[in-house]
């Protein structure tokens, strides 16, 4: 049983990880003799093999044999694939050396796998052409110390790229409307024997293989798309903070193979997709508003398919008007709903209300705008139609205009 520990958060932002600071002296490859020199440099590389784990916040990172976290280094480059960390740089960052058998690889593909000739006769693994480094001040599995020092280290991908993307996120799944992501977009879950309050998990042992808990490094959580005043994080038996949403902790299934997955809906009758308000997906049938990220605008209202909405500045907000008709209403489609009983997710329902529109439809409204999507609007996340005439913008979830 666990209790929970640094419970809620403010307003609903974007934040990165936060990025800690020095670095390394850095050498070119034209200091090699000096490198040969260094009994602490080079020497103290071990050779490694590859494989992915979930490390803290990070999401999926590549670790070497011992499990310690592999790193990339801005400074170097992938094509062709150069080292520029040397000397006391590599004392360090020690490079992950390949051995000299065969190289085991496991969650990494292997045509993404090669070497580099380091200018000091090691040979240097790389992954999409990106060199890759131990830190010396990681002290075992787990740790990620090194991750943002200098704003040029960063834990890699299993892909070769930077870790360090959101702990929360979230996507629209078919059927179950706007849901809880983690980082790398895999489906968020709730666990019907937990307990929301106090913040309590019941899913240990064997049940955490079927259903890894969505971990972070911080209790600063790094989100997107995601009220942070509805999450909060909770210690587990193991020292690890896991994220709850409105006090439930959150999970994502090993039976989701790809984003959009949610292939443990409703399993044993207790396991639920996470809604962004911490909800279980499946309640929210008659789900109409919600929220996403959507670009550079933040967050922004979307209807129930995930479809960004916009106001209209011709409209008027008290009484709530639409000034948007006829041809006008087949480029800007009105979002309509069959009746006032409906719910929402990330908006406060005082804010929402209904217009009847001239032709007999039932206009939705957030702080009395009325709202609308945009007909060159194809897929979920464009927001083609931010500030067309210098009247139509981006609705945020309080009815103000995004981006402005």
């Amino acid at each position: 049983m666990m209790r929970t520990r640094a419970a809620f958060f403010g307003a609903a932002t974007v934040l990165g990880l936060v990025l800690l600071s020095a670095c390394g002296q850095v050498a070119t490859p034209g200091n090699a003799t000096a490198a040969n020199s260094d009994p602490q440099g080079i020497a103290q590389s071990r050779t490694v093999s590859l494989t992915a784990a979930a490390v803290g916040g990070l999401g999926q990172v590549l670790t070497d044999a011992n499990g310690k976290t592999l790193y990339r280094f801005d400074k170097d480059i992938a094509s062709p694939s150069v080292s520029k960390c040397y000397e006391d740089c590599a004392v360090k960052w020690p490079p992950a050396l390949a051995p000299t058998g065969e190289l085991e690889v496991q969650g990494v593909d292997k045509a993404l796998v090669s070497t580099v000739d380091r200018t000091d006769g090691g040979k240097q693994l790389t992954v999409a052409g990106w060199p890759l480094y131990t830190f010396a001040q990681d002290a075992g599995p787990g740790d990620a110390k090194g991750q943002g020092v200098g704003g040029t280290w960063f834990a890699s991908t299993p892909e070769g790229r930077k870790a360090g993307g959101p702990v929360l996120a979230t996507a629209v799944v078919p059927g179950l409307g706007t849901v809880l992501t983690n980082g790398a977009g895999n489906t968020v879950y709730r666990f019907d024997k937990d307990v929301a309050s106090p913040s309590t998990s019941n899913c240990d042992a064997d049940c955490v293989k079927k259903f890894p808990p969505v971990l972070t490094t911080t209790d600063d959580i790094s989100v997107q798309g995601v009220d942070k005043g509805a999450l909060g994080v909770l210690v587990r038996p193991d020292g690890t903070k896991q994220v709850t949403a409105k006090g439930w902790p959150l999970y994502t299934s090993v039976e989701d193979k790809i984003p959009g997955d949610a292939k443990s809906q409703g399993f044993k009758d207790a396991w639920f997709v996470s809604a962004p308000d911490g909800q279980k997906a499946s309640e929210n049938k008659e789900l109409v508003l919600t929220t996403a990220s959507v670009g550079n605008l933040g967050t922004v209202l979307t209807d129930k398919g995930g479809m960004t909405l916009y106001r209209f500045d011709k409209d008027t907000p008290k009484p709530s008007t639409s000034n948007c008709n006829g041809d006008c209403a087949v480029k800007w489609p009105p979002a309509l709903v069959t009746s006032d009983s409906f719910e929402v997710q990330g908006v406060d329902k005082a804010l929402v209300g209904t217009i009847t529109r001239a032709d007999g439809g039932k206009q939705l409204t957030v702080a009395g705008w009325p709202l609308y999507t945009f007909s060159e609007d194809k897929v979920c996340g464009e927001a083609k139609g931010q500030g067309v005439g210098g009247t139509w913008f981006v609705s945020t979830p309080e009815g103000k205009k995004a981006g402005v």
